[in-house]
């Protein structure tokens, strides 16, 4: 099991901020000089040409050039004023981070037909994206994750996770979690495997999970012991024993505030629907 991918798209959301369809003429001018945003972009240019200098990096881009700069980017860009230019564009965020997305070693442009699927996902995401009504906010949202994944299937050669080194240990230290949920597991003894200082593998561990390390723990004790409730005899006493969640008060209340029902309840529950 891949538990930082898991628990990445397990708490992955993305929110749509604002975009649509962006057209001007000849002699029009569209230009931006060093700018880092605090959202993600989508550019896809379906006429005319552009530059676009992403991490020092320039692209001169025409039709059918798909750009994905992630937050806090440092870039610039201008239209070719001498005929008219056309795009899609998309601001949005993604939580915890766009951390996924760089560690799949996306590029920030790839190519593709001005006519097809992307093309079709944009012209829908620009038509509903003004609208507040429910169904056309669900649209822009469900455009948002196809358009993710279209990127990231034409941007990556293989299917695989491609992580970093920090990615790794993070990996490691999680199935090290999940599998010693009795033992005590402290922040200081956490750090040490994850090769680190105790304040910095706090802040690590938010960035990537999305949570505190002692959150993180004692949900995925909870979430185990609702498992043990649902399928063994257990009693209470032993399951809180096996996830390390102290005495059965302690366990009982921590159940209660998680899931709003005792463990009684919950086993009751399960019980009666069986089959």
């Amino acid at each position: 099991m891949n538990y930082l991918q898991d628990i990445y798209f397990s708490n992955l959301n993305m929110i749509h901020n604002t975009g649509g369809y962006f057209a001007i003429g000849k002699n029009y001018n569209w230009v931006c000089e060093n700018v880092r945003f605090d959202q993600c972009k989508f550019y896809f240019i379906t006429e005319g040409n552009c530059v676009i200098n992403i991490d020092g990096v320039r692209y001169e881009a025409g039709a059918g050039d798909w750009f994905f700069i992630p937050a806090h980017t440092l870039h610039s860009y201008h239209n070719i004023n001498t005929k008219p230019f056309k795009k899609y564009w998309m601001h949005f965020d993604l939580y915890p981070d766009s951390s996924l997305f760089k560690s799949l070693d996306l590029p920030y442009m790839i190519k593709m037909p001005t006519v097809g699927r992307v093309k079709n996902l944009f012209s829908l995401y620009a038509k509903n994206a003004k609208s507040d009504k429910l169904v056309d906010r669900l649209t822009v949202k469900s455009c948002l994750i196809s358009l993710l994944c279209e990127y990231i299937k034409a941007g990556q050669s293989g299917d695989s996770f491609v992580g970093s080194k920090e990615d790794a240990r993070l990996e490691h230290l999680l199935r090290y979690i999940n599998e010693n949920l009795d033992k005590e597991l402290d922040n200081q003894m956490l750090a040490k495997m994850y090769l680190t200082h105790p304040n910095h593998f706090i802040r690590a561990f938010c960035d990537k999970v999305g949570q505190t390390p002692a959150r993180y723990i004692r949900q995925k004790r909870l979430e185990a012991a609702r498992r043990m409730l649902e399928k063994t005899e257990l009693s209470f006493g032993e399951v809180s024993e096996r996830v390390g969640l102290g005495d059965v008060a302690h366990f009982s209340k921590c159940f209660k505030a998680y899931y709003n029902m005792t463990p009684t309840e919950c086993r009751k529950y399960f019980q009666k629907h069986k089959y």
